[in-house]
């Protein structure tokens, strides 16, 4: 092997994707370890547990790994699907609750750390309400448990970003912060993300967990908090913001959105977000149009529209749909969900959910909406063709 040319040996080590494989070929001789470092350690993955979370922490110590690591995903699982476990299907010991403290505090450590990374540009957080028990057992968490782990790993990911901002020799910064299966609590509890009034981020992708799913975890249906206290303050470097709920819709009335503005916006994603049953001035639908001078992608995935009542007046997605293609004339892309933008109501027992009887009751309503969605996308074809 000493023998070899080392761009034959680089090859080698570049067509090897598993990390297994990496260490061992890492281990061979100093060469195979200088290259094979940068492609070991440059995605960190971090699960629910206080080995791996320990395991993270002593890689971003160590500046020779730290300066290789590009991006750091949080409890990432293939086809896991979301679940909240009720209070009553979590049972809880003593040892649990002092296990579950020991691993919240040693993930607000390792995330805190994340500002000792100077080539950092991308930060996953997957949140499941199950952890990792010392003994390799995955266990249900308590909701309390799980609220309170998001609330810390967030923060301390905010932490991080303020501190490589303020460092004598500030680095790029995370440029990528992706959040999924967020359970928005009350604003208060986000403060710190508005004390980042230098936010390096140029992507944002929040998944929050549906209205229902909350009302059935919790008995609240007034629990999904706004999530404009997660929306940075304005600024000239975002460019791209996804806003999801993928298990079902959100939707809160007091998110207030009249304060955001990015001069820079050219992608935004929406899926399973509620329109509101008017157009205030701080609502989403102004949010959109305030960034038509810069947005080219717009995605609109599974919306709905508010109907407040049976007799109160409903916005129509014909009129959304006409007025978004008058305005949105720079834009380039359309794409909409194979499932047609809906109508929602507020259900006594199961919150907000999709009413197909709001369509019934108004002749032509779905033709109206189909219409328009075809005129604006067929007028943003033409544009960028």
């Amino acid at each position: 092997m000493n023998n070899l040319p080392i761009e034959l040996i680089q090859s080698v080590v570049d067509n090897v994707s598993d990390t297994v494989d990496l260490l061992q070929l890492r281990a061979v001789n100093s060469t195979c370890r200088d290259l094979a470092t940068p492609n070991v350690f440059r995605k960190i993955c971090v699960r629910n547990s206080v080995k791996s979370a320990q395991s993270a922490l002593q890689i971003f110590m160590t500046p020779s790994l730290a300066s290789e690591v590009r991006e750091v995903v949080y409890d990432h699982r293939d086809n896991h699907v979301f679940r909240l476990f009720s209070s009553s299907e979590v049972e809880v010991t003593d040892c649990d609750e002092i296990e579950i403290a020991d691993l919240e505090e040693c993930l607000g450590e390792t995330f805190c750390s994340l500002s000792s990374l100077s080539n950092l540009e991308s930060v996953t957080l997957n949140f499941w309400p199950t952890f990792v028990s010392q003994t390799g057992l995955e266990k249900p968490e308590h909701p309390f448990w799980f609220a309170n782990r998001q609330l810390t790993i967030i923060h301390a990911v905010f932490h991080s970003m303020m501190n490589a901002s303020s460092s004598p020799s500030p680095s790029m910064g995370i440029q990528s912060l992706t959040m999924n299966n967020i359970a928005l609590m009350p604003s208060a509890c986000y403060d710190f993300v508005h004390s980042l009034t230098n936010s390096p981020l140029t992507h944002l992708s929040i998944s929050v967990i549906s209205n229902a799913d909350l009302w059935a975890w919790s008995g609240s249906k007034a629990l999904n908090s706004s999530l404009a206290a997660l929306l940075p303050v304005p600024n000239t470097r975002l460019t791209s913001l996804e806003i999801r709920s993928p298990t079902g819709l959100y939707h809160n009335p007091s998110t207030q959105l009249g304060a955001y503005t990015y001069p820079s916006l050219e992608n935004l994603v929406l899926e399973n977000i509620t329109f509101d049953h008017v157009a205030p001035e701080d609502g989403l639908e102004e949010f959109i149009l305030r960034h038509k001078n810069t947005l080219r992608r717009l995605e609109v995935r599974s919306c709905a529209s508010y109907v407040q009542s049976a007799t109160a007046p409903i916005r129509k997605w014909s009129a959304i749909w006409e007025r978004l293609e008058k305005e949105l004339t720079g834009l380039k892309e359309i794409a909409v969900g194979s499932e047609d933008c809906g109508y929602a109501i507020l259900h006594p027992s199961e919150g907000y959910i999709r009413d197909s009887t709001v369509t019934a009751s108004v002749p032509s309503l779905v033709e109206d909406d189909a219409r328009m969605l075809k005129e604006f996308c067929g007028r943003v074809n033409v544009i960028a063709a």
